[in-house]
């Protein structure tokens, strides 16, 4: 018989196989008996030549090698049950990879193939031996087509493996090949902290090997990571070390137990939290993080400047800013009519970092020269400004004192209005026909008198929700059409980042006006907001001594009663959101004029008017692209006048017109712009009505349409080289189609120096009232059965404007003009009345006129609560035919206006003196008015305690007696002006 396999000797490491010869199994096929008899020689030779593994000391060894001395013994004698199950034992005592390898053989010689298959699988485990590789490879590879193989593997890997119960004892654990008998079964997967995976179904094939993939679940809880005050902090979890697990906010499976978060962020000091994490639950955990800090000291040279830091408000200037977080932070600090200051200064934890010395620059931008916002010095034409600081350091009352000693306007006031005229251009009674007055933009001129009707309390009272007044002089019907004639008027309105909060004030001033007024501005997002303010005043009039225009006997001098008799209210309101505005205004007047016309009885109180005023803007200006721009806005107006004239006549005017305007703008560069826009409106009323008792003496009816197309470019050549161009035509359906342009070079040939060259034209077309009002003294200017019309004016103008900055703070500069006028509208004497009354008519005059004009000025500019300002200017105008002057210019304009601060914001003192020059009374004569120097002299400051500011002045100082001209239809030769008054407003605010 052949000679039976013979089982290895279990040894030490590294393991030694040893085979005995024993007889064959009675099962075994003669052929594969061979082939076990040739490898058990091969191994027993291996085994000799190793060595016997050395004895144990501690028992189990020798009950080890006892149980494989029986199963060798019985494996010998074909006992390979027995034999088994010795080798089991001693496997249990003592583990070894030659004994495992014995067990393999023992089932195999049992054709238990499958158990066979686990057992050299598991004898490969960690072997290093070539042969025995060799060896165990051969008996898988032999016993392969007898089972079924599952290879199991699982995620993550260690799993015990079960078969079908858990009860019968594991399999090993994965990754795993597991050879069963042919079957269908049931696999289950049990790995510490994780849930007991089951797999059911799987079918095993004789020959085939199925691989069974598992991904484990973690048993596990989640954990619900916060820190406050630190959003975006690293969370590690047992070490503090330990990679990042999330950032907070965030989840984290965590297996049950005790675990420690560690939470940190630059800036911030690391914070642990302790957690306890239960199974399937979810429990959450909150760290706060203290920021590390330091502090800023921030001082510039302008007091009250905001400060940000990362964006958010913290103070003003000067300041101390504690807890500020350490690291690299963005400081910005902002403060209206001046240039932000953008710094990044780097905070150290404990210390103090230094932004000091740092000075604001003035922002110097204006709008209405161009209809967008730009700098002064590249505005193409000559501007001023009127502060909002001015505005309350001097607590101007009305718009007209305001603009008292501006360079280049001077004012009349025939007690029925304050009317400006700019560079010798204006008339009483003009209705301020040639000054276009904007609000944000908007015109405020009506459509029957073509005129600005509310410069004084009248219309608004006071200035408190004004940011600023620009000035623009000379022609601006390019961007503006008819009546931006000598120049243009623009009041700014508060922007959009005023704080939000509400006030109250009211005041008096000359002497007899009381005034109060009311608002607020709410800021419902960072650009979303409402103001609106409202304002009222009355006045009981005063009496004044004037001298008649035709003397009844004895001097002329009589008394008028209660001059200045009104009262008034006022709404100016606006709301915005992103690129929409929308904008209103609504105010009326109820005044007496009993120094009024020559067709009304003079002193009379019965002669009185009242009229209204109301507007309505909607605006879009949405940014396309960085290079397109787009404005598009419309517009509703309506205003009516309700005269009544001693004796008897009554007069009504009404005016009501409706417009549309589309701008865009293209800049390809930021120092490049191409504008073009149109506009068109619709005048359906523009109406006056006059009568008499029963008599009709004027009825007219006018409604037209308008319409005009322009186009704008400018650009920077060059660093220093600046130009402008841009042309307009305006079609109405009154008048024939009519052209203006505008030319303007901008250089800065030096440091500090600024040379401006400009020219353009401009027109006004003269008003319904110009044209067609009639009474007794006044004959229209349309008469078609003496082929009488009114023709437009029209105006060509060049200037030139040198300006040198030195000193930072100080401005210098020269400016000279010219302008042609032709066809200018005035009133003559036209044909003898009733009663010997003179009749006068608006006319065309014929001769052209020239006007020609020099101007100085020296200011410095607003800095830490100072500004000094003054401006000299001489002008003249002419008609070149006759070489008469002109109406109502005064040749010289000169005035001085300074504020100092003299305790702190507490006190600022402000004075303002200018001189009123004669002026020609009339076109007839020669005779002018009474000149003087009036000065004006305010204290004010805010008393922060109370929430108030207030105002406190006296105008008119030196109780100057000074007289305006009048126009040639009234009563009195020339109008006196108030001597020394008394100005007081106080503001409360909150908060």
């Amino acid at each position: 018989m052949p000679t039976a396999r013979e089982p290895l000797v279990p040894s030490a490491e590294p393991p030694r196989p040893r085979r005995a010869p024993g007889s064959t199994p009675p099962r075994a096929r003669p052929r594969a008996r061979a082939a076990r008899r040739a490898l058990a020689a091969l191994l027993a030779a291996s085994i000799a030549a190793s060595g016997a593994r050395p004895a144990r000391a501690d028992g189990l060894a020798d009950e080890a090698e006892l149980h494989f001395e029986i199963g060798r013994e019985r494996f010998k004698r074909g006992d390979y049950r027995g034999a088994i199950e010795h080798f089991l034992a001693s496997n249990r005592l003592v583990p070894n990879r030659n004994v495992v390898f014995n067990i393999a053989l023992g089932y195999e010689e049992l054709n238990r193939f499958a158990d066979a298959h686990r057992y050299y699988i598991d004898a490969r485990l960690g072997e290093t031996n070539p042969q025995m590789l060799a060896d165990i490879d051969a008996a898988i590879a032999r016993i392969a087509p007898q089972v079924a193989v599952l290879r199991i593997e699982t995620s993550p890997p260690g799993a015990t493996i079960y078969l079908d119960r858990i009860d019968l004892g594991s399999r090993g654990s994965t990754p795993r090949p597991l050879a069963v008998p042919e079957g269908r079964y049931r696999i289950l997967l049990a790995l510490d902290g994780h849930e007991l995976a089951v797999v059911e179904g799987v079918d095993a094939r004789l020959g085939q090997e199925a691989l069974v993939a598992v991904p484990l679940t973690r048993i596990v809880g989640t954990v619900r990571a916060l820190a406050r005050g630190a959003d975006g902090a690293d969370v590690r979890v047992d070490r503090a070390d330990a990679r990042v697990a999330c950032q907070a906010p965030c989840s984290l499976d965590l297996p049950p137990g005790r675990h420690t978060l560690y939470f940190s962020r630059d800036g911030f000091q690391t914070a642990r939290q302790e957690v306890t994490v239960a199974p399937r639950e979810v429990v959450e955990v909150t760290a706060a993080l203290s920021p590390l800090t330091g502090s800023v000291l921030v001082r510039t040279n302008e007091r009250e400047a905001l400060i940000e830091i990362d964006g958010r408000s913290v103070g003003f200037t000067p300041a101390v800013i504690q807890g500020v977080p350490v690291g690299w932070r963005h400081v910005r600090l902002s403060l209206h009519g001046f240039n932000p200051i953008e710094r990044d200064i780097e905070v150290n934890a404990g210390q103090q970092a230094k932004l000091i010395d740092l000075r604001m620059i003035p922002s110097r931008q204006v709008e209405a020269a161009s209809r967008y916002r730009e700098d002064i010095d590249d505005a193409p034409a000559s501007v001023s400004v009127v502060e909002q600081r001015e505005l309350r350091a001097f607590g101007y009352p009305t718009l007209a004192e305001a603009l008292r000693g501006v360079r280049g306007v001077y004012l009349s006031n025939d007690h029925d209005l304050f009317t400006f005229g700019i560079r010798g251009l204006g008339e009483p009674g003009d209705y301020n026909s040639r000054v276009l007055l904007l609000s944000d933009g908007h015109p405020l001129n009506d459509n029957v008198m073509n005129g600005a009707l509310f410069t004084a309390s009248e219309g608004r009272a006071g200035l408190n929700d004004v940011y600023h007044i620009e000035v623009i002089r000379g022609p601006g019907s390019l961007l503006y059409g008819t009546g931006a004639f000598s120049g243009v008027i623009n009041i700014v309105p508060l922007p959009r980042d005023t704080k939000t909060g509400v006030y109250a004030g009211a005041g008096a001033y000359d002497d007899t006006t009381l005034h109060a007024h009311a608002g607020f501005h709410y800021r419902i997002a960072r650009d979303a907001g409402v103001r609106a303010s409202v304002s009222g005043a009355r006045s009981e009039g005063r009496d004044l001594e004037v001298a008649l225009r035709k003397a009844e006997g004895g001097d002329g001098t009589r008394t008028v009663n209660g001059a200045n008799r009104f009262h008034s209210a006022g709404v100016v309101g606006r709301a915005w959101y992103g690129p929409l505005t929308a904008q209103w205004f609504w105010g009326m007047r109820k005044k007496q004029v009993p120094a009024g016309m020559v067709s009304t009885i003079f002193n009379d109180p019965r002669t009185a008017y009242d009229d209204h005023r109301m507007m309505a803007e909607l605006r879009f200006e949405p940014r396309v692209s960085d290079e397109v721009h787009i404005l598009a806005r419309a517009h509703a107006n309506h205003a009516t006048f309700h005269g009544e004239f001693a004796p008897a006549a009554v007069e009504d005017y009404t005016s009501t017109w409706l417009g549309g305007e589309l701008r865009a703008v293209w800049a390809p560069r930021p120092s490049w712009r191409l504008t073009i826009g149109g506009e068109l409106q619709a005048h359906p009323q523009a109406t006056m009505l006059g009568r008499e008792e029963d008599v009709t003496y004027v009825d007219v009816h006018k409604p037209h349409r308008s319409g005009a197309g322009y186009v704008v470019a400018e650009g920077s050549l060059l660093a220093w080289l600046r130009l402008s161009a841009g042309a307009r035509v305006d079609v109405n359906s009154l008048y024939d189609p009519i052209q203006t342009s505008r030319l303007a070079v901008i250089t800065k040939p030096w440091p500090g120096g600024l040379v401006k060259v400009m020219g353009g034209s401009a027109f006004r077309a003269p008003g319904i009232f110009e044209r067609y009002y009639t009474t007794v003294g006044q004959r229209p200017a349309v008469d078609p059965a003496r082929k009488l019309d009114l023709e437009r004016e029209f105006a060509l103008t060049g200037e030139v404007e040198l300006s040198q900055r030195f000193d930072e703070d100080w401005v210098g500069l020269v400016a000279g003009h010219v302008s042609r006028i032709s066809e200018f509208i005035t009133a003559v004497p036209d044909l003898p009345g009733e009663a010997g009354e003179d009749t006068v008519r608006n006319v065309n005059v014929d001769s052209p006129a020239f006007l020609a004009g020099a101007e100085l000025e020296l200011r410095r500019e607003w800095r830490e609560g100072w500004m000094l300002g003054a401006s000299y200017g001489y002008e003249r105008a002419k008609y070149a035919d006759t070489g008469n002057t002109m109406f109502n210019i005064p040749e010289h304009l000169c005035s001085v206006r300074a504020v100092v601060p003299l305790l702190g914001d507490a006190v600022t003192a402000a004075l303002r003196v200018s001189l009123e020059a004669p002026r020609q009374i009339s076109v007839k004569e020669d005779a002018r008015t009474r000149g003087g120097v009036v000065a004006d002299l305010a204290f004010s400051g805010e008393l922060p305690q109370f929430h108030a500011r207030y105002v406190l002045g006296m105008y008119n100082l030196t109780n100057t007696r000074y007289e305006y001209p009048v126009k040639e239809t009234f009563h009195i030769r020339a109008s006196p002006q108030s001597g020394r008054t008394i100005l007081l407003d106080l503001r409360v605010s909150y908060p």
